[in-house]
């Protein structure tokens, strides 16, 4: 049958993949093509194909350490098309190059034909280092700044993010049936086809954010997007970027870290704020899971009934503009055996004092008695 295909197309393998996926693999195919007319005058697919052909399949991991290398030096001379405009091509990250080899592994067996052994990869393909370092939360004093110049609809995508931990690609997916305000608190449904992990969760908003969200939905239909400014979720995105990086220069929150160049804050550090808030109260665990992280999510999921009550536990950590008491059932429970204790030691103490003054009287009345037998002797003689 050899008009069927054993292998697949470029355009084949993009469309297998979802949203967020093919966008990083047409991103990593675009730098591998960047590279390959680089060094070798040709495309990748034809380097590939050249391979395929020669039977000499050790030239895969030489080319794709190559590939790894070049992705971790800057190439000034290099202009990388961004939107209308340009930029020289720089070095990119650990974590983005091995994303980028992830895909050209997948590539280099569906388009090329050709088996990546993972033995072989993790000998011959060397992946910079990750440099590791403490990351600057959000604090409570940055996220209202931020919030306070922002327009209307964009302070209550902040506020709803800073609370409920999504990402932005599951916010801007978000419509009016999502949201259930009949809830205390209110209630978000995360669909499982809007998120990263493809798992449904559920999430809520706090108090001082619910009366801007309840504001935001009597403006809309059920089927409307909540916050998007876009139907295609990766231009909302880049929409929701853009507009943070613009109230982050206006903020004046334009600190970047020394070893890669980014900013402390971005439009992800809401995501992060809410993780650390709900750890304080929670734990790693479960705060990990709230945010929809996938090794944490069944936990998360299997509290279900106890979650609003373990949101509102959290709900005064998350907040940035009011205060609210907030004790949960052990606190409470805490409080009032030491009330009891102390009505048991005033009652103790009370009765030690009734004790003493009975004891007075009687002391006394002994001497009252005493008094008048003298006064009794005395008139007698």
């Amino acid at each position: 049958m050899s008009y069927v295909s054993d292998t697949t197309t470029r355009e084949e393998f993009l469309a297998e993949r979802n949203t967020r996926s093919r966008q990083v693999a047409q991103v990593a195919l675009h730098q591998f093509d960047i590279f390959c007319n680089a060094l070798y005058d040709k495309d990748g697919d034809v380097l590939i194909q050249d391979i395929k052909s020669t039977g000499i399949f050790e030239k895969s991991y030489t080319l794709l350490n190559q590939f790894s290398m070049w992705l971790s030096e800057d190439h000034l001379d290099i202009s990388v098309p961004m939107g209308k405009s340009s930029r020289p091509m720089t070095k990119r990250m650990p974590r983005t190059i091995y994303s980028y080899l992830v895909v050209l592994k997948s590539y280099f067996e569906e388009f090329g034909g050709i088996e990546i052994n993972d033995r072989r990869f993790k000998k011959r393909v060397k992946v910079p280092k990750k440099i590791t370092i403490e990351l600057e939360p959000f604090t409570h004093e940055e996220i209202r700044l931020i919030c306070d110049i922002a327009s209307s609809d964009r302070k209550t995508l902040y506020m709803t993010l800073k609370d409920s931990g999504m990402r932005v690609g599951e916010a801007i997916q978000l419509v009016k049936s999502d949201i259930d305000t009949g809830k205390n608190p209110i209630e978000i449904k995360i669909r499982a086809e809007t998120t990263k992990t493809k798992q449904a969760r559920t999430t809520f908003v706090t108090s001082e954010t619910s009366h801007m969200l309840v504001n935001r939905l009597h403006q809309i239909n059920d089927t409307d997007f909540v916050f998007a400014t876009n139907s295609d979720p990766i231009k909302a995105v880049r929409n929701e970027t853009l507009m943070f990086k613009y109230y982050r220069e206006k903020a004046g929150l334009t600190e970047k870290y020394s070893h890669n160049g980014r900013h402390k804050k971005n439009i992800h550090s809401f995501r992060a704020f809410a993780c650390t808030q709900v750890a304080e109260v929670h734990g790693e665990e479960f705060a990990h899971g709230y945010i929809g992280h996938t090794k944490y999510l069944p936990m998360y999921i299997r509290r279900k009934e106890k979650l609003p009550q373990m949101f509102k536990q959290c709900e005064n950590k998350l907040m940035i503009y009011e205060r609210i008491e907030v004790v949960d059932q052990d606190e409470r429970v805490r409080q009032l055996e030491e009330k009891q204790e102390k009505s048991r030691i005033d009652m103790i103490a009370l009765a030690n004092i009734m004790t003493q003054l009975a004891d007075i009287r009687a002391d006394n009345a002994r001497k009252d008695l005493e008094i008048k037998q003298l006064q009794n002797m005395l008139e007698n003689r």
